[in-house]
């Protein structure tokens, strides 16, 4: 009975690893220059839509009426939500929760591009660079504070598949403190 016990414990462990590993659990904050910051990855404020979506050309209208010197001496603040291409039922709440978060709370960041988001799925060879960069290589959520050249980045992979599909209010609230914190 006791090896029975044994061996599943030991099995669960080792379930729970490779889940851990497998997501990115990686929690630590990282600074650099944003000089090496990737320009080439395609920058959104929600899920792709279709084209019958015209809350996206709205918004890009809009932000183009905002003058850049208006928020060149503030902060940006860059999400990336990455995925892989089976995605489980936690990394899609983690992206619906950002969004969520993003629409209520940071809409009008948003919309003066204090707020970028990124959505990338890793398996593709054209966000190879972003994922190697924030050595993401399965579902993640990073968010990186760029101000006055430097660059200093949270990773919210673990509190994302702790609290946002069960714990949604929990999740919103830490993505939103980290983000609040980052405008300033």
């Amino acid at each position: 009975m006791k090896r029975a016990t044994s061996i599943s414990v030991f099995l669960i462990g080792f379930v729970m690893l490779f889940v851990v590993a497998a997501c990115n659990n990686s929690t630590d904050k990282k600074v650099s220059d944003a000089s090496d910051s990737l320009k080439a990855s395609k920058d959104t404020t929600a899920p792709q839509k279709t084209s019958k979506d015209t809350s996206t050309v709205k918004s890009t209208q809009e932000t183009a009426t905002i003058k850049t010197t208006d928020i060149a001496d503030k902060p940006v603040v860059k999400l990336y939500n990455f995925y892989i291409t089976n995605r489980c039922a936690a990394c899609i709440a983690i992206e619906e929760a950002t969004t969520k978060t993003l629409n209520t709370y940071f809409a009008t960041e948003v919309k003066q591009g204090r707020i970028k988001r990124q959505i990338l799925n890793v398996d593709d060879d054209a966000n190879k660079t972003v994922s190697e960069k924030y050595q993401v290589f399965g579902s993640g959520l990073i968010i990186t504070r760029v101000f006055k050249g430097k660059e200093t980045t949270a990773d919210l992979t673990g509190a994302g598949f702790k609290y946002a599909k069960n714990k949604e209010e929990k999740f919103i609230e830490l993505l939103k403190k980290q983000i609040s914190d980052y405008l300033n």
